[in-house]
């Protein structure tokens, strides 16, 4: 299957040779000038239809002002062209026929227009902070006081319907298993390696966050509760320009970060590239409470600990797309990251018939080292076919991640006296990973006339991980190994697919009906237990969508899609990771993927308004569960297949603007959820209903002066056998630009009243636990953002190549 990879490398050359080989056709050639003859090359032309006047292709000049439309069909057809500032300017009618080879065009001239404009800068239109589309919620925070300073985790946890819990698994309405996506790209990482990459992915280079909650048959089938796709900025204006970042902050301890981007455009050719550092002290506080019975002898635990973090990191983007035809674009992007946490860690727990009159405290202390890198090549070709939209992209991704992570740990239990009950426990651990990603597709599109569209493509990955985990105790001043907590875990996760996809439109009906199928080979093998766990197996994963316009005002739609998420690697992984000797986390590698069928209904109010509601039933759900040995006194945290999970969600979007300086964008999501199936010898079943509010409100006070507040509640919940508390916080932000709008200084604090408090609780079997934990919330931010080079006199140009481009480049 290996072979496939290798298949699409070629197609990224075969579809270069294409290109050159359609430009043998039918073509009309001309050049765009002022009055004083100099080359316009930041003009718009477009090709017309002659008959109606509709636009069948735009493209843009070359420095020398030289453009060029290839691939004709026959037909009579008018060229135009448009710039900020002059009058239009149109051809005469062009005939291409059958034996047509190139028409020139006379020099099209372009007259200034009388009235004299002032130097300004160009800015795109102000998106709103929320923005509903057809298929999915988009948050724009590109230029939000909120997201300014923030990293990339940060802006997710304050995303709609969008909930970080104290493990950083991120949920989307509610729902567990969702696939995180950046530029469109899956990211294939395990739970920590994601948490660790938004961590250092700085907010400054996000444009949006789109939720996707039913994706089509076209992404990928993973993610049973949909996808989450960053989406990074990226510079379309021609010449040289950058834009350079400069920020700090306080929470828990002081945090600094700078970033520069730089852009040149100039003909065929577009370089860009990003550096972004950042040096962030921080930290948490952990409680847990816990209680254990055995032969009605009861034992309770509860656990203070301090968490102290200091994260750097250096974030690097840089590539080339060079257009080797007026249909064809090339291109390469190198990615990567470096990164060093340093966490000290510091726990004290109360032990005995009651915490109130303990007969003994367990005193740990840890001190983590680790350092984390990632390198990821991209290469990647377009192809636009012909005129009539038939496209061809193929792209190609081999990425890799290390990880050290080095920890040394001191258990010491005293008596109530403050004398040592026992020698105290030294031990440390090492736990190298390595991760090695390689990634192929190809995807095609045809349409059919106006309406009617087919997609269709293959892919194929391949993940490869090594986890070796080396634990030693220290005995009579020696290291010795740990035979019961040193693990080599091997994991590799092969994955064949291929979709096809279909649309038209019928009046105001709309239809879309797609299939995909995955194969999928996987194997966990892990060397120290000698148990090895191989399986391949096939689905088919269908989606349909069905949209009906019942007016102009007046839209709604309904959609099924099946997915499936399969386990983290990380999670079948079956060594332990000890927060002290009574605590630890433990992997399963006899998961099994879970299923969801979901089924949406949406309606449009005026084009502004959205509703979503839907249904969706996931089997052999993962969900997280405690497990406890009465005799050792330990408790430890995994993950078991449920038999089923039941979700019935709404979500309502208004963005409403109450006066000329004030709009406000509001999100509610509802839902019921539920949990059933036989779970450490019981059998769970239980559901609760919840919600989540997040109401944005933009004050324009001056044209350079703008201020913004966001207020977020979430009800309390169940999940899996955990009860989670109820969550509010408000935070707020100003924004000053100036300098003609090239400077821009924002200052945020988010979590302003320090109150999003984590509690969960559990009493479920023989556990009785509550978690109470406070994470660094509450942060004062200031950001300087600095616009540089030529970012003046012209209009910014549009991209035909948005959404495809937007899916072949990496972080």
């Amino acid at each position: 299957m290996k072979t496939i990879f290798y298949i699409i490398i070629t197609v990224i050359v075969t579809t270069s040779l294409m290109a050159a080989a359609y430009a043998q056709q039918a073509s009309i050639a001309g050049r765009v000038i002022d009055e004083q003859k100099a080359p316009l090359d930041l003009a718009t032309i477009n090709l017309l239809n002659a008959k109606d006047s509709s636009v069948v292709k735009t493209i843009f000049p070359d420095e020398e002002g030289n453009f060029q439309f290839q691939g004709i069909p026959q037909g009579k057809y008018l060229v135009s062209a448009i710039l900020v500032g002059y009058d239009d300017a149109i051809s005469e009618i062009v005939e291409i026929t059958t034996e047509s080879t190139t028409k020139k065009l006379k020099p099209l001239l372009l007259n200034a227009v009388n009235t004299v404009l002032a130097e300004v800068a160009v800015d795109a239109p102000q998106r709103p902070l929320i923005e509903r589309k057809p298929d999915m919620l988009v948050v724009n925070v590109e230029n939000s006081t909120l997201a300014a300073g923030n990293t990339a985790m940060d802006i997710l946890e304050r995303s709609p319907g969008v909930t970080v819990d104290k493990d950083d698994n991120i949920s989307l309405m509610g729902k567990q298993g969702v696939t995180v996506m950046i530029d469109g790209k899956q990211t294939y990482l395990s739970a920590e390696q994601l948490a660790n990459l938004l961590r250092s992915t700085d907010g400054n280079s996000i444009k949006s966050i789109e939720l996707i909650t039913t994706p089509s048959s076209k992404y990928d089938a993973s993610g049973t509760a949909g996808m989450i796709n960053i989406v990074l900025k990226k510079n379309r204006l021609a010449g040289t320009n950058g834009t350079l970042t400069m920020g700090t902050g306080y929470g828990f301890g002081h945090k600094a970060n700078t970033s520069l981007n730089l852009n040149h455009k100039a003909g065929r050719l577009n370089a860009f590239g990003t550096y972004s550092y950042m040096n962030n002290r921080g930290g948490n506080e952990f409680d847990i409470f816990r209680s254990l019975m055995k032969e009605n002898v009861n034992t309770d635990f509860q656990q203070y600990t301090d968490f102290n973090r200091q994260n750097r990191s250096h974030n690097y983007r840089a590539g080339l797309d060079y257009n080797t035809s007026n249909r064809n674009v090339l291109g390469i992007l190198l990615s990567g990251y470096a990164s060093g946490n340093d966490n000290n860690n510091s726990s004290n727990t109360l032990i005995g018939r009651t915490v109130a009159s303990p007969d003994s405290t367990l005193a740990t202390t840890s001190i983590f080292d680790g350092s984390y890198r990632s390198f990821a090549v991209n290469v990647n070709n377009q192809f636009t076919i012909d005129t009539t939209g038939r496209k061809l992209v193929a792209d190609v991704d081999i990425s890799r991640f290390s990880n050290q992570n080095k920890a040394n740990y001191n258990n010491t239990l005293y008596l109530p006296s403050g004398d040592m009950k026992d020698t105290p426990l030294l031990s440390r651990s090492d736990m190298p990973t390595i991760i090695n990603i390689r990634v192929a597709k190809v995807d095609y599109t045809h349409p059919f006339g106006k309406d009617n569209k087919i997609e269709a493509g293959i892919k194929y990955s391949n993940v490869a991980s090594d986890n070796d985990m080396r634990f030693e105790n220290q005995v009579d001043g020696a290291w010795q190994n740990d035979v019961g907590r040193t693990n080599h875990f091997l994991y590799e996760e092969q994955v064949a697919a291929a979709y096809a996809n279909y649309s038209t439109k019928l009046g105001k009906w709309g239809f879309q009906a797609g299939l995909r199928s995955e194969y999928t080979i996987s194997d966990g093998n892990s060397i120290t237990l000698q148990n090895r766990i191989q399986r391949d197996y096939i689905d088919f994963f269908p989606s349909l969508f069905v949209n009906y316009s019942i007016s102009d005002n007046h839209q709604t739609g309904i959609s099924y899609s099946k997915r499936i998420n399969r386990p983290n690697y990380g999670n079948l992984n079956p060594f332990e990771y000890f927060l002290d000797q009574y605590t630890s986390e433990q992997g399963n590698p006899y998961l099994k993927p879970e299923y969801t069928h979901a089924f949406d209904f949406t309606y449009t109010l005026m084009q502004r308004y959205h509703l979503s509601a839907g249904y969706s039933r996931t089997n052999d759900v993962i969900a997280e569960s405690m497990n406890q040995n009465l005799e050792t006194k330990r408790t430890w945290v995994s993950r078991d297949n449920l038999a089923k999970q039941e979700i019935w969600h709404s979500n309502l979007n208004i963005p409403v603007k109450i006066t000329k300086f004030w709009n406000t964008s509001t999100n509610i999501n509802a839902f019921y959820m539920s949990f059933e199936g036989p779970l450490n010898g019981q059998y769970l079943k239980q559901g609760k209903f919840a919600w989540q509010l997040r109401s944005n409100q933009t004050f324009t006070i001056l044209p350079t002066f703008t201020a913004e507040t966001s207020s977020n509640y979430r009800s309390s919940l169940i999940y899996s056998i955990y009860h989670i508390g109820a969550q509010w916080s408000i935070d707020a932000g100003l924004s000053k630009s100036f300098y003609n709008k090239k400077a821009n200084l924002k200052l945020s604090v988010s979590d302003i009243f320090d109150t999003r408090i984590q509690d969960v609780r559990t009493n479920y079997a023989s556990m009785n636990t509550i978690i109470n934990q406070k994470n660094e919330t509450r942060v004062v931010r200031l950001t300087l953002t600095y616009n540089f080079g030529n970012i003046k006199n012209g209009a910014r140009r549009s991209d035909t190549q948005s959404e495809e481009k937007s899916r072949v480049n990496m972080p």
